[in-house]
């Protein structure tokens, strides 16, 4: 049996294929939106990123570059209304998307860390040989947190970011979660959230049939408390609306059964 060898030339080196594990993930976050963009790009990313690893000393150095290199190459406009795959289409991110592409990268060099998510805050602690590395998203320039000191520090003004149920304009309407989450989120779970921030936008706009859709597609896979309150809420917005009986009953028994898949962790919540 003769021996196969797939390597992809990459930016000066030799790199392995994209991980099946990587591509499975990538595809199932660019499924949250149906603009792709040029998602090669994350690709070649990835092997230029394979290309540079051998030529760092230690895990926390390739991390630094890690993060430099790929906040200049794919975030580029913060927009808290964008979706996974306008990242690879004009650069537009925000703090979650943001978020779900470094630990993509993270993941495919199996370098150690945690999603964390807050109310109204997502960011990454990485593990490595000099301790824990802070990797905030939105913050090109002092985003890469080192000490235990500092991260105590960024991580206590995440806790006291004031709650806002928006991701867009300011005039959107505000709400208060009964809730404090510090939560680790778990790459398969990150779709959830994804498609949380979609149902956001579509209450915002008052489109709740959308809301109701990407609510139930959000709980199918991540079960949060945030999103048992979120249908909650719509189930007061559908009652007084003015939708027909027919779409009040529909959206209603849809709201109660993700209400009721979020009982469990809800639950736990409680004291």
């Amino acid at each position: 049996m003769g021996l196969v060898l797939m390597l992809i030339w990459a930016f000066g080196g030799w790199s392995k294929p994209i991980n099946p594990a990587t591509e499975r993930y990538l595809a199932t976050f660019l499924a949250t939106s149906g603009n792709a963009g040029d998602h090669e790009q994350f690709i070649r990313h990835l092997n230029y990123l394979q290309g540079k690893h051998h030529k760092f000393r230690s895990e926390s150095a390739f991390v630094r570059h890690i993060f430099t290199s790929t906040h200049r190459k794919f975030l580029k406009h913060f927009n808290a209304q964008a979706t996974f795959g306008l990242l690879f289409k004009d650069g537009s991110y925000n703090c979650l998307t943001g978020t779900i592409l470094y630990s993509l990268i993270l993941s495919d060099f199996n370098i150690r860390h945690q999603v964390i998510e807050t109310n109204y805050h997502i960011f990454i602690l990485v593990n490595t040989e000099v301790g824990e590395l802070l990797l905030e998203a939105t913050d090109p320039i002092n985003g890469l947190v080192i000490g235990a000191d500092e991260i105590s520090k960024r991580m206590r003004a995440y806790k006291a970011t004031a709650p806002t149920l928006t991701t867009a304009a300011d005039d959107y309407m505000h709400y208060d979660f009964s809730f404090d989450l510090f939560d680790t989120v778990t790459i398969e779970e990150l779709a959830g959230l994804l498609y949380y921030n979609l149902a956001i936008e579509a209450y915002n706009k008052q489109n709740l049939a959308q809301a109701v859709f990407y609510l139930n597609e959000s709980i199918s896979r991540y079960s949060s408390p945030r999103i048992e309150e979120m249908a909650r809420l719509l189930l007061i917005t559908v009652h007084e609306s003015n939708l027909n009986a027919s779409e009040k009953s529909r959206f209603k028994k849809a709201l109660q059964a993700i209400r009721y898949k979020a009982l469990p962790v809800v639950a736990s919540l409680e004291p």
